[in-house]
């Protein structure tokens, strides 16, 4: 029987030496020898052997015999061949393969995929630092931001999964091209092509040791290329500036005038004598009368039941505002330990402790605790007594204060000259009231505790409506030439001597200017002030006058103690407030924060501040972006090794081409020793011991087994 192949210039002929029949049937061959020439006009004899025929008979052969043709005849056309066992022979053994997989016949479509990946990634990159630390109401896409992210990622992450993809596939034929290798590794490569599972089965394979296992990698961290980049975009809220912050305010104080004081208007003047001068000046009568926010002010620093500070009043729509550093009129209160200049002493005697009775004998020792002839004294014994009444009208003091008008008179506030008031407080502790403690065994301790006009620098800011303030700086430096006469009397310096520049009058005053305080221009620089901060403020003689005699004839009494006993002339809720004060410290501070608060709500100045939002704002969480940008970095250094490699080698860029692995794949005797082997069991066993090479055999590339 005769058949000529398309495209082939020789006809061949299989036939059977013995009985002349012919036959196209070599299902049953098990060893094929090819020999071809290299002449245009050449012979191929083909000797054909079953695995018996070789061992026990040679009856029986098979040839296939070149038939020269004419040589003015053409070749002849095959007639078309409907069997399955027609063979399939290319026109040439050595004509390019012709590659017809979706994925081409060249690396256009890899090259596209990679500037597609990389492209989707640095947008996404772009679009994060675009995004990073603005508020989320700013990003106005019809798609959500993390939509974009996800997709954008999915674009990256597939792309770069394709071409790594066809790398892997390719590398197999490049494997075996430069090296004969175990046809395992095949099908080792093969499955990496194809996704994660037989990635990790490559790099167990080669023991993570070589190059082409970064492709592997590559593909089984591509599954966490998606979950890091959602990770990599977060949401935190935190306040921002409003843009309407016109109605943002707090009130600060740089002048104030409340009050009255005032001369009577009559013509009865006193002459002062000023010793050890000759001079004398003459002051007018004056009275005073206090404004009613200042003495409530006073009145709930010393008796307000709650603790805690009330604030001044605002305005804060958004309910969280800031405002800069500024500065205000103010009291401030100071307070100095002196119980180390205590002195102690007892004397035996007859009513001789704080409180007596004439009409009540008390005989015994007495121990008394001394301040510079401020005494606090009684009976060395016990407090009987527990009942509100009995306690109210008791010859047994618990407290003892008194009030200083003159810096001078005090132990410490000598020099301040804005001073309003000063108070000296002998304190028994607490267990003596109670009777736990006898008197000689009870400590005592001494106290003095000043309130004055000053300047405090505040530092303040509105969380979920509340307003929250804290002092950074405080000064009580008094103007030069402030609070003088307003006639310029020479005389006046020696008066302001004489009286130890106190604001406090007592037998009289005259008209005088305005009182100053300034902040010094080097504090500005020492505590950070803003450069328009207001260094210069002034209160008003009606201010000062009705402000200093309120606190020091009304308020507060040359002698207060707790408890009062019989003598109603000394009593002093004050005297009360202080015995109950477990800091006096922390009660004059607060008195002169009410104080303070009430002259900003008086005074017409404001603070404007700043408004602030809760906004939302985008965070990106820049580590998760490392293991996206690392994978897209081995996964383009792997492609492109593989790219150039190929090119190296010669070789087409068959990748994953089925149709070419069919048709380059073993040669006719490898394919024959495993079929039998997989017809006898033992496929597995025979592929890894057979060796192969991608050679070209003169009639095309192709996998054959090379001896061991």
């Amino acid at each position: 029987m005769e058949s000529t192949p398309s495209g082939m210039n020789d006809g061949f002929q299989f036939s059977n030496a013995s009985s002349g029949q012919s036959s196209t049937s070599i299902n049953t061959i098990s060893t094929i020898q090819v020999e071809c020439s290299s002449d245009d006009r050449y012979e191929c004899v083909s000797q054909v052997h079953s695995p018996r025929q070789i061992r026990e008979r040679s009856t029986s052969s098979f040839s296939l015999i070149r038939k020269p043709l004419p040589p003015t005849a053409s070749p002849p056309i095959p007639p078309p061949q409907a069997s399955a066992e027609a063979p399939l022979l290319s026109s040439s053994s050595r004509s390019k393969h012709q590659i017809i997989s979706t994925r081409g016949s060249n690396w256009n479509w890899e090259l596209g995929a990679l500037v597609l990946s990389f492209s989707a990634l640095a947008t996404l990159v772009a679009i994060l630092v675009y995004v990073d630390d603005r508020p989320l109401d700013q990003w106005n896409s019809t798609l959500s931001l993390n939509t974009l992210v996800s997709g954008l990622g999915a674009v990256s992450r597939t792309s770069l999964g394709f071409v790594i993809s066809s790398c892997l596939g390719q590398v197999k034929w490049n494997w075996f091209k430069k090296r004969p290798d175990n046809l395992i590794a095949f099908d080792r490569f093969d499955d990496a092509s194809r996704g994660p599972w037989g990635s990790l089965w490559l790099i167990i394979w080669l023991r993570a040791s070589h190059w082409v296992t970064i492709g592997a990698i590559v593909t089984i961290i591509l599954m966490g290329f998606e979950p890091f980049l959602q990770a990599v975009i977060s949401f935190s809220g935190r306040k921002n500036a409003s843009f309407d912050s016109s109605r943002t305010q707090l009130g600060r104080c740089e002048t104030i005038d409340i009050g009255l004081y005032n001369s009577h208007g009559s013509s009865a003047t006193m002459g002062i004598p000023l010793p050890p001068t000759n001079i004398t000046i003459t002051v007018e009568p004056y009275r005073f009368l206090p404004d009613l926010g200042i003495i409530s002010s006073f009145n709930d620093g010393f008796y307000g039941s709650n603790s805690s500070k009330h604030t001044t009043s605002f305005a804060c729509p958004t309910a969280n505002c800031t405002w800069p550093i500024f500065t205000s009129l103010a009291v401030c209160s100071a307070c100095n330990d002196l119980t180390s200049r205590l002195q102690r002493y007892e004397e035996y005697g007859t009513n001789l402790g704080t409180l007596s009775r004439n009409v009540e004998r008390m005989t015994g020792n007495f121990t008394t605790y001394s301040l510079r002839g401020f005494n606090l004294t009684n009976l060395d014994s016990r407090i009987l007594s527990s009942t509100e009444s009995d306690v109210l009208f008791s010859l047994y003091a618990y407290l003892i204060a008194t009030r200083f008008t003159d810096p001078r008179s005090t132990l410490s506030f000598q020099h301040l000259d804005t001073m309003i008031t000063a108070v000296a407080v002998l304190k028994a502790e607490a267990g003596y009231g109670t009777g736990d403690l006898m008197w000689n065994e009870t400590s005592v301790s001494a106290t003095e505790c000043a309130l004055y006009f000053c300047v405090n620098a505040y530092e303040s800011i509105v969380e979920k409506g509340f307003l929250s303030e804290r002092i950074l700086a405080s000064w009580a430096e008094r103007g030069l030439g402030s609070y003088h006469d307003v006639k310029g009397r020479e005389e006046f310096e020696a008066y302001d001597r004489w009286n130890n520049n106190s604001l406090y009058s007592e037998l009289g005053d005259f008209r005088r200017t305005d009182l100053e305080l300034f902040i010094p221009q080097e504090s500005t620089k020492d505590y950070n002030l803003p450069r328009n901060v207001t260094r210069r403020f002034r209160l008003t003689q009606n201010t000062v006058g009705s402000t200093v005699r309120f606190v020091n004839q009304q308020l507060l009494t040359p002698e207060m103690t707790w408890p009062p006993g019989d003598d109603s002339a000394v009593i002093s809720p004050v005297a009360k407030a202080l015995y109950q004060s477990e800091s006096l410290s922390a009660t004059f501070e607060k008195v002169a924060w009410s104080v303070s608060n009430w002259m900003r709500e008086v005074s017409n100045a404001t603070n404007p501040g700043v408004g602030q939002e809760w906004v939302t704002h985008i965070h990106v969480e820049w580590p998760y972006l490392i293991l996206p940008l690392l994978t897209s970095i081995l996964g383009l250094l792997f492609s492109m090794w593989s790219i150039l490699e190929t090119r190296r080698l010669h070789l087409d860029p068959w990748k994953t081409d089925m149709i070419a692995t069919l048709t380059l794949s073993v040669d006719a005797e490898t394919r024959a020793q495993l079929r039998h082997a997989d017809r006898n069991g033992y496929l597995e066993k025979a592929v890894k011991n057979m060796t192969v090479a991608f050679e070209d055999s003169g009639c095309g590339l192709e996998l054959r087994t090379k001896q061991s």
